[in-house]
């Protein structure tokens, strides 16, 4: 609660957050290719304040991510996700960055999680995404072996923290990238009040603490022309390949000469000259070669 109460915060509307994951889809080849984190290859990361909160609704980027048959969708029949998810990045230390994210699972009422991960900087105070250090909650271990939870299924769910943790992660870093760039990289921030006279006066009656502590303001995140034009761009190119892909035709109508066909078991089948494929439609583009420079025209 203290970090989250010094922390500035930023919350990406759901098309702000399925723009900074398609990032990752335009980077991840080169990232498997390199064998490095997806995040390496957006550079350095510059901190916008010691401690940032970054949240954005859940259930609406896997529906994008669905859509967009993300590879991270690849073997799911549908949109599999609720909620909203919220990373806590604190940098205050010299030598690490802890990141913990906080997300409520379908059907259940537990929010606080069961592991929080610590990426260590290395010599030159750079961020090594090959040393990190998972760092269990104690108190939410218990509480999971209190509600009558195996520890097989306590190694299950905290493995699965660790694994949607690293991989959410590149959407506050991409934004975190985003915000540093001179053109923000298409987005638009807007500050806006976070709790009103109203609200405040109803705690200060009530002696909500945490609510007169929290920040006077947080930071909305949309998408602009340019990050908007990339994302019409990237649905009309997926378009066109399921089109290609579904409505691609089988050979076009030819002759077939008159041959032999042997088969393993000894067998031979003498096969009569026939047309095979079918006829091309009439407004079908027809690739024409040019002449063969190597020879001459006669």
């Amino acid at each position: 609660m203290s970090a989250l109460q010094q922390a500035k915060v930023y919350l990406l509307d759901h098309n702000a957050a399925s723009y900074a994951d398609t990032l990752r889809d335009s980077v991840n080849d080169r990232a498997v290719e390199a064998g490095v984190a997806a995040m390496t290859i957006l550079g350095e990361i510059r901190f916008p304040a010691p401690v940032t909160w970054v949240e954005f609704d859940y259930r609406e980027l896997v529906v994008a991510r669905f859509e967009r048959g993300s590879p991270a969708t690849a073997h799911d029949d549908r949109p599999i996700g609720s909620g909203h998810r919220g990373f806590l990045l604190d940098c205050r230390p010299d030598d690490h960055v802890m990141i913990t994210m906080f997300s409520r699972g379908s059907g259940s009422r537990i929010m606080d999680p069961l592991c929080a991960l610590r990426v260590n900087r290395n010599g030159i105070g750079k961020l090594d995404y090959d040393d990190v250090v998972e760092e269990l909650s104690r108190s939410m271990v218990d509480f999971r072996v209190q509600l009558g939870d195996s520890t097989e299924k306590i190694q299950a769910l905290r493995m699965l923290h660790r694994i949607d943790t690293g991989y959410d992660l590149f959407i506050p870093f991409a934004l975190f990238a985003m915000l540093a760039s001179p053109d923000l990289g298409g987005i638009i921030p807007s500050e806006v009040e976070t709790f009103n006279a109203k609200e405040a006066r109803t705690a200060r009656k009530f002696g909500k603490s945490w609510v007169l502590a929290a920040p006077k303001s947080h930071l909305t995140i949309q998408i602009g022309p340019q990050a908007i034009a990339h994302m019409q761009e990237r649905q009309a190119r997926l378009e066109f390949e399921h089109n290609a892909k579904s409505s691609r035709n089988g050979p076009v109508r030819h002759w077939v000469s008159e041959h032999e066909r042997r088969y393993r078991s000894g067998k031979v089948v003498l096969i009569k000259s026939h047309r095979r494929g079918s006829e091309p439609p009439a407004n079908l583009p027809t690739r024409v070669m040019g002449p063969d420079p190597a020879r001459p025209i006669s």
